[in-house]
């Protein structure tokens, strides 16, 4: 990994202050790295920052924001020197992306593939990506493996195998 400007490693998470995020921010300034929060708050809370604060000791750098903004990404890597990015912004509910398909596709393969196209111009190949299990379907066997093939039966796995199509 290239070492950022700073003497630790930076982290950027999407979808930093949700459930995935915020426990992975804890494990990561734990663990020593620098960690820059982006997050939309559609599904999740400013308090997440407080909640942070008081376990780790630290005030974490956070930016409101959202993936599909090409403009917020391009600055937001302009001004900082990640090592790697861990993306967990992706809408998740499974009524709700049937209900609006449009706006989980939108949020989460636009979304996913404006981030890689941003981390690509900066020459950023370290990414950690958060799916979801419903890509392959009623699997053949247990446990799932990533090399198994995708086959979702549903809306809600169809587009997360498209999230996935880019990286």
């Amino acid at each position: 990994m290239a070492q950022s400007s700073e003497a630790l490693p930076m982290i950027l998470i999407t979808g930093g202050t949700g459930y995935i995020g915020s426990h992975t921010s804890v494990e990561l300034i734990n663990a020593g790295y620098s960690v820059v929060s982006l997050d939309n708050l559609y599904n999740s809370s400013r308090k997440v920052l407080d909640r942070l604060h008081q376990i780790t000791g630290q005030t974490l750098e956070f930016i409101e924001g959202d993936i599909r903004d090409r403009q917020l990404l391009t600055e937001l890597f302009r001004h900082h020197d990640f090592d790697a990015v861990m993306h967990f912004a992706g809408l998740k509910a499974v009524s709700e992306s049937c209900e609006n398909p449009l706006m989980y596709y939108d949020n989460n393969v636009t979304g996913t593939v404006n981030l890689c196209q941003t981390m690509a111009a900066h020459g950023l190949k370290n990414l950690v990506f958060s799916s979801s299990a419903a890509v392959y379907g009623n699997p053949e066997k247990l446990p799932i493996t990533e090399d198994m093939p995708l086959s979702a039966i549903n809306s809600y796995g169809r587009r997360y195998s498209a999230r996935s199509a880019p990286i």
